[in-house]
């Protein structure tokens, strides 16, 4: 929200409106991924990336229920305490994970195209966790997940960010 410091945001988030969710929801997995408007200068407002995983349609229905209710009013009161819910946006996905191991910064690539899916594959340092195909494509197929593992060496986060302006940094909390 402008006016608001990504430390802020994140703040109110992990301390305000995860726990909230987490009360009144049946979350089956949900991660937060904070961007930090400096490194990310393309969407300095953009705040942060949830995820929000789900093992069948049918618990996916549960929560839509669930946000059809009381507690989907009392989380859209909330939201609009720290966020520009108007800017707020959702892609469901189908995703294979390809690792378990976990992450602490992340890297998220929008592909138009089945070939920027691995666009990222070739960089040092960078694990691959999904694809995350959208279910109804429009002009973006699938947002690439990618973890920053330890190895990763800043020059080679500089020359990606070079090469892929467009890629979005981010922080996890699971």
């Amino acid at each position: 929200m402008d006016g608001l410091s990504d430390s802020d945001f994140k703040d109110y988030y992990e301390n305000k409106h995860a726990p909230l969710a987490a009360s009144l929801l049946s979350l089956e997995g949900y991660e937060r991924n904070y961007l930090d408007s400096k490194i990310n200068p393309l969407l300095p407002s953009l705040g942060s990336i949830s995820i929000f995983k789900y093992r069948s349609i049918e618990s996916l229905n549960v929560i839509g229920k669930q946000m059809e209710s009381e507690a989907g009013d009392a989380l859209r009161d909330d939201e609009i305490k720290f966020m520009e819910v108007s800017k707020n946006y959702f892609f469901l996905t189908q995703s294979d994970q390809l690792t378990e191991q976990e992450f602490n910064k992340k890297i998220f690539y929008s592909a138009n195209n089945e070939d920027d899916l691995n666009l990222l594959d070739s960089y040092e340092g960078i694990r691959k966790i999904s694809n995350n195909i959208l279910i109804e494509p429009n002009e973006v197929i699938g947002v690439a997940e990618y973890g920053i593992a330890k190895d990763a060496s800043l020059s080679t986060l500089e020359q990606l960010t070079r090469e892929h302006p467009q890629v979005l940094i981010a922080s996890s909390v699971s």
